[in-house]
């Protein structure tokens, strides 16, 4: 396969928001049989807790690899949602300074939904 057709396969895109003063750079490394996905809290992406999801059969299932008191359940929904669109496995690496409310996270998967690519 030529370079340009394996570069087609996979794309990066990014996005930043400001959620109620505070700010979030979410990045989306897609491959064709899943997704890497960081959501760090700080203008300078950083590092966090790591979740593996992945979709078997019907659902997708997720594990914490390096758990984080904050957001380790959202950090799990966000990958099942895209082990689920996309078909595959989801890794997710979530860094945060404080707990998320509600509308927080309905806020980041919206846009992490937007940014990824299956319908």
């Amino acid at each position: 396969m030529p370079a340009s057709d394996a570069r087609s396969e996979r794309k990066l895109v990014s996005s930043m928001c400001n959620i109620k003063g505070r700010i979030y750079v979410i990045d989306l490394l897609e491959f064709t049989n899943g997704c890497f996905a960081s959501i760090s809290e700080d203008q300078n992406a950083k590092m966090g807790a790591i979740t593996v999801s992945i979709r078997t059969g019907e659902r997708a299932t997720s594990s914490s690899l390096i758990p984080e008191s904050k957001g380790s359940i959202f950090a799990g929904m966000i990958g099942e949602m895209l082990a689920d669109k996309l078909r595959g496995i989801a890794v997710v690496s979530l860094y945060l300074r404080e707990e998320l409310d509600t509308d927080s996270m309905k806020t980041l998967i919206n846009e992490v939904r937007k940014l990824s690519r299956k319908d």
